[in-house]
């Protein structure tokens, strides 16, 4: 830790893009502490080099950088996230679904007015939006005074949702908050047909809304970003990207197009995986 902060900042962005998947949590947070660590990942984030597998930090540095903003917690931290969000979606992938709510609500209840004004934007892809819900609900489970206002939004959001997927999601959001007042209207939206039943049926309703606090979807995104850093998820990331038997090559016996899945197993688009190799 104390050879970090011997280090100014672009040598802390440096050492964070050679480590690859291997970024300690004292690195993460010597740059979060940085008052010009944003402008720096910015730069990260909006290089297109950093997103290749194969390229300068094998396409983790953006990832380690998305985790780190929420650790710095301000307004420009914050709006440089949403905007990599909007315009890296395809990139950013599952981590969309299955990181991001996690990092939106570590800003707190000072960010609640902004996510409101972002998930109005129906331009947004749907799993967007579908997790700036989700961690709004988040918030509003961190910040019970704040409760009934988010509670009451996503109610009037989801009235007014014309797309079938975005609809269960919400729908989802809503039952978390336990609220019998919220029942007819989410069995109205089922008899109207505006809910996809595919990925929330109107048998799963009192099921979903009986459930524990801690098996509520939300729960799971209720941790630290810090914890991305932790030896152990870096430890399952390395046996999930990482497999013995993975082997990169860029040419195969059929064409695979650019928004095909990548066949090195990564997870990740083509044309942002082995395409660049």
């Amino acid at each position: 830790m104390y050879k970090y902060k011997e280090m100014k900042t672009e040598l802390l962005i440096t050492e964070m893009v050679s480590l690859c998947l291997d970024v300690p949590q004292e690195l993460a947070q010597e740059i979060a502490s940085r008052d010009d660590a944003v402008s720096y990942l910015q730069g990260i984030l909006q290089n297109e080099k950093y997103w290749y597998q194969g390229g300068p930090g094998d396409a983790w540095a953006p990832i380690h950088a998305i985790h780190i903003l929420p650790l710095i917690k301000t307004k420009d931290a914050l709006e440089l996230l949403l905007d990599i969000m909007r315009d890296e979606s395809d990139a950013l992938g599952d981590w969309i679904t299955e990181s991001t709510p996690t990092l939106i609500a570590a800003f707190g209840e000072s960010a609640i007015e902004r996510l409101k004004e972002y998930i109005l934007d129906e331009t947004l892809d749907i799993y967007i939006r579908g997790s700036v819900a989700t961690a709004l609900n988040v918030i509003a489970n961190q910040y019970p005074d704040k409760k009934d206002d988010i509670k009451s939004f996503l109610s009037e959001l989801f009235e007014g949702v014309n797309d079938p997927t975005l609809a269960a999601f919400f729908v989802d959001e809503l039952l978390s908050f336990k609220d019998q007042n919220l029942l007819p209207q989410i069995h109205r939206a089922f008899e109207k047909g505006r809910i996809d039943t595919e990925v929330i049926s109107c048998d799963d309703v009192d099921w979903v809304f009986n459930l524990p606090e801690e098996r509520q979807s939300y729960s799971k995104f209720m941790k630290n970003p810090i914890e991305h850093f932790s030896k152990e998820n870096i430890n399952y990331f390395r046996k999930m990207y990482y497999p013995e038997s993975k082997i990169h090559t860029k040419k195969t016996k059929t064409k695979i197009g650019r928004n095909d899945p990548c066949p090195c197993g990564s997870g990740k688009k083509y044309k942002k995986c082995c395409m660049k190799i």
